[in-house]
């Protein structure tokens, strides 16, 4: 990711978030964060994962009531490490079609690194899903799991800038995602934690596998440092170790905040999508932020890994 520092406007990606409860936690550049009962999400469809989970794992496991816990717990452990961060987070199980955690879902934030994805899912897309020549899968494994810049630069120009997230918007109903408003800072695409489970949704249940794959390869073989030095392995990985993954990170700091999130499919079969999205106050270090969302990750580790 770009360590240089964005000037984003005051008013550039922040949004009333939809969810409301009487359940707040941390405190929101807006206000407190929202934490609420999941809603169902808009359909991307069939969904399957890449390798179906066993029909007896296919139950929910979670009252309404343990929904909230969860979403607070996860938020909780964000803002406990760093006071004053703003939270998105979703986790949703691709076995039952539920959302089971849920925390400005529909809020936008800066994506960051995590819009390489959707620059690897343009490429096959106008490539007619059809698996990529030798080079161009090289191309896409090294920008996901390595985060590579060069190779993002690359296909941002080629694509169309901007379109390319406008085409992808357009093609998995993504309600909240935004090109960037100055159209080389593609680091400035907007998206939401109920947009990236789509996202993730599409990539295991619409993309062909022989145009899938490689992009799975790039995100579980998710390799620290990234190709800027930065330690990658914060959040998912670190919270969440010995079960598989294929995540997505992104970090910059922009004129008001620190900008981490990480993304990605984990457990058995790729059972969920975990999505968790945050701004830390301008002046946290990379060190504790990365800290903070692995303590986040690590809330949802007994619904995901299957604990009592």
């Amino acid at each position: 990711m770009k360590w240089r520092v964005v000037l984003a406007g005051v008013g550039a990606g922040v949004a009333t978030a939809v969810v409301v409860t009487s359940l707040t936690v941390g405190k929101a550049d807006t206000g407190s964060v929202p934490v609420a009962a999941p809603s169902a999400l808009p359909s991307a469809g069939t969904t399957t994962t890449p390798s179906s989970a066993p029909s007896s794992t296919a139950h929910s496991t979670l009252s309404e009531d343990e929904r909230v816990r969860l979403a607070g717990a996860a938020t909780r452990a964000v803002t406990g490490e760093v006071p004053g961060t703003t939270v998105g987070l979703a986790l949703y199980d691709t076995a039952t079609g539920e959302l089971l955690a849920s925390a400005n879902g529909d809020r936008p934030f800066y994506a960051a690194s995590v819009v390489k994805l959707l620059m690897a899912l343009d490429v096959l897309h106008t490539g007619g899903w059809h698996a990529p020549s030798d080079a161009q899968r090289e191309r896409i494994v090294e920008m996901l799991s390595l985060s590579h810049d060069g190779e993002a630069d690359s296909l941002w120009n080629s694509g169309g800038r901007g379109s390319i997230i406008t085409r992808m918007a357009d093609l998995m109903n993504l309600r909240g995602t935004q090109p960037p408003r100055v159209s080389d800072q593609w680091e400035m695409t907007r998206t939401t934690p109920n947009d990236l489970v789509a996202i993730y949704r599409y990539l295991t249940s619409q993309v062909p596998p022989e145009a899938r794959q490689p992009i799975l390869d790039g995100l579980a073989g998710i390799r620290t440092p990234a190709a800027d030095g930065f330690p990658q392995y914060f959040g998912i990985p670190d919270g969440l170790p010995g079960l598989p993954r294929a995540v997505k990170q992104g970090w910059m700091e922009i004129s008001r905040a620190v900008v981490l999130n990480t993304t990605g499919l984990v457990g058995q079969h790729y059972r969920y999508v975990a999505v968790l999205l945050t701004e830390l106050p301008l002046g946290t270090s990379y060190a504790t932020g990365r800290a903070a969302l692995t303590a986040g990750i690590s809330a949802l580790r007994p619904t995901v890994a299957g604990l009592p």
